[in-house]
């Protein structure tokens, strides 16, 4: 080939490289692969350098379907760098860019088919089809956030309603506790002279060969209390598992507080130390003293017998026995329940006098109205931390999620029913049956910045078998109603739940957030 020729291959090789329309009336060219706000950085007039800085070229080199600078930014119109972009102008839809290698690929990748330019493909300029459909999905998204916050600035009044409601109940607790702790003070002072006043009147019904030392007497007394909480306690965990739970309470009438005939989360977590399960180390620390005063309630309230049919009712997975068997542990039974009657009449009781009878009488009274007062300071107690955890919690910019606190939202697919408790819980059950499994407990908003309140933390979920303790991330999206709307389980143990809201349809976000020039 002559120099002609050569001449000639260049200035087709640049014409092709170069859109020759004009753009809004002006004369600056616009280069294939870029948009118009950076022509200036492709001027055909000079060497090109390369956006890097790395070199400079002719001008002649851009577009040559050849790659010479480091960050591709030579060939913006050919598929020559593996590491450029082509940039979609799409006019009457959405701008993009995509990977140079898409460059006549044979795939049609700009809906305005400037990727295709040479491929021979056939490509449709859909994008004016492509922004109306936008513009109507984007006028949906608006009305959907327009609707959804007129109940978000309900949901905003009734937050600020419902924390002021919290301040004025916790001043409340906060002195009522004050004077149910002096009330137990001065129960535990009766108490006290009681028992003395009880102990004397005793000491002349104690069998002299019975008497200790104090100190003796007194560590026994605290060995056998031990004792007994630890019988206790493995009586309450009934799977053997070293912990109590909410649930392993929930079985037993002791802790009906409010004898309602049913054992609430809430009265559990009383019994918990406000915890959703302790070991025997916590149990005898913190929960033993609230729990004993109720068991002696108890014990006072039931016959052996309906302590019997609780115990069995708590432990009704045990198998039943052959009905051979069953006859001869019922003969078994009676001989030992007839044993048991004579051996209990053959025991002598103590009678008391009128006046160490009396004695007695006083002290377990003082005994009863201080586990009394004690309680009602312990209950008290309890509301006021609950109350604290409550303003001090994370309710969002405008205390818009308040009232979302302590409700609950359930999803069902093919095999489980999963339940996200705001600000409480996650958890997962088998529709076939079974226990509930721990998802995660509520820790905190895991959003990115700007945008805090789209995503909640729920974490310290039931361990996986030889794997990590089961966690969940809650997506939230603006919506008419608050729903859970979907689960997955993206990697082993971790989850994650969409939940719509209208505490999320805030207008100057969305906008914000969803505003493109169509």
């Amino acid at each position: 080939m002559n120099d002609h020729g050569v001449c000639l291959v260049l200035a087709l090789s640049v014409s092709l490289s170069i859109l020759l329309g004009h753009v809004a009336g002006s004369k600056v060219l616009q280069i294939r692969g870029i948009p118009v706000a950076k022509s200036s950085l492709y001027s055909p007039d000079r060497d090109f350098q390369c956006l890097d800085g790395s070199l400079l070229i002719p001008f002649s080199r851009v577009n040559d379907d050849y790659c010479d600078c480091a960050d591709g930014s030579d060939e913006p119109g050919t598929p020559a760098c593996t590491n450029g972009s082509f940039y979609c102008e799409n006019p009457g839809y959405k701008a993009r860019y995509i990977p140079s290698t898409w460059v006549n690929d044979g795939v049609c990748d700009c809906c305005d088919a400037s990727d295709e330019y040479s491929s021979g493909k056939q490509c449709p300029n859909n994008c004016s089809e492509l922004g109306r459909e936008a513009r109507l999905e984007q006028q949906k998204a608006e009305e959907l956030v327009k609707e959804g916050n007129k109940i978000r600035v309900e949901m905003i009044a009734k937050g600020k309603q419902l924390k002021n409601d919290y301040q004025t109940r916790l001043v409340k607790f906060r002195a009522d506790y004050e004077e149910a702790a002096l009330v137990k003070k001065e129960k535990e002072v009766v108490k006290s002279q009681a028992e003395e006043r009880e102990t004397l009147a005793l000491e002349k019904y104690k069998p002299a060969e019975s008497e200790q030392p104090a100190t003796e007497e007194g560590a026994e007394e605290e060995e056998m209390h031990e004792s007994e909480a630890e019988d206790y306690f493995k009586l309450l965990d009934s799977d053997s598992s070293g912990t109590i739970t909410i649930v392993e309470l929930q079985t037993r009438v002791t802790f009906d507080k409010d004898r309602d005939g049913a054992v609430t989360e809430e009265e559990a977590l009383y019994f918990l130390n406000n915890k959703d399960e302790i070991n025997l180390q916590e149990f005898l620390d913190a929960s033993w003293a609230n729990i004993k005063p109720f068991l002696m309630l108890e014990q006072g309230m039931f016959k052996p017998s309906e302590q019997k049919e609780e115990d069995e009712e708590v432990h009704d997975t045990v198998e039943e026995p052959l009905e051979h068997d069953k006859e001869e542990e019922d003969g078994n039974e009676g001989e030992d329940g007839a044993a048991d009657e004579q051996e209990k009449a053959e025991e002598p009781s103590v009678q008391y006098d009128e006046e160490t009878q009396a004695l007695v009488d006083e002290a377990t009274s003082a005994r009863e109205n201080f586990q009394a007062a004690e309680r009602q300071a312990n209950e008290l107690q309890l509301e006021i931390r609950k109350l604290e955890e409550k303003l001090d919690r994370d309710y969002g910019a405008e205390q818009e999620f308040t009232a979302l606190d302590g409700e609950c939202f359930d999803y069902t697919d093919l095999e489980y029913v999963y339940t996200l408790c705001m600000f409480g819980k996650a958890s997962q059950k088998s529709k076939s049956g079974g226990s509930d499994i721990t998802l995660g407990h509520w820790n905190d908003w895991s959003g990115p910045e700007g945008q805090k309140y789209s995503k909640m933390k729920y974490d310290r979920g039931l361990t996986c078998w030889n794997g990590p303790a089961r966690s969940t991330i809650v997506n939230l999206s603006c919506g008419r109603e608050n729903k859970l709307i979907s689960v997955t389980e993206p990697s082993r143990c971790e989850y994650a739940m969409e939940f719509s809201t209208p505490a999320l349809c805030n207008p100057s976000v969305e906008s914000a957030d969803t505003h493109d020039e169509l």
